[in-house]
């Protein structure tokens, strides 16, 4: 009878090792990609940053992605010196 137990407890924990690898392969983060046509609404994409540099100066910056293509349309980084 305890070979009947274990069997079962190993076929539990099999068919629980094979669901987390389905369920990991179906909520894993793809890369995302530019799908659509040329006239589509919402085709760029525009993103800010800033950061601070310890205390002599700040950077800041943006770029635009056109998401049909993928590329980078426009773009743009600051230096900004510290005032005081």
């Amino acid at each position: 009878m305890k070979i009947d137990q274990w069997s079962k407890v190993a076929l539990w924990i099999i068919a629980v090792m094979f669901v987390l690898n389905f369920a990991h392969r179906v909520l894993i983060a793809r890369p995302a990609q530019a799908i659509g046509t040329a006239d589509q609404i919402g085709r760029y994409q525009i993103t800010s940053w800033a950061t601070h540099t310890g205390g002599i100066s700040y950077h800041s910056g943006y770029y635009i992605l056109d998401t049909v293509t993928g590329k980078v349309t426009n773009r743009l980084a600051e230096l900004h010196p510290r005032e005081e």
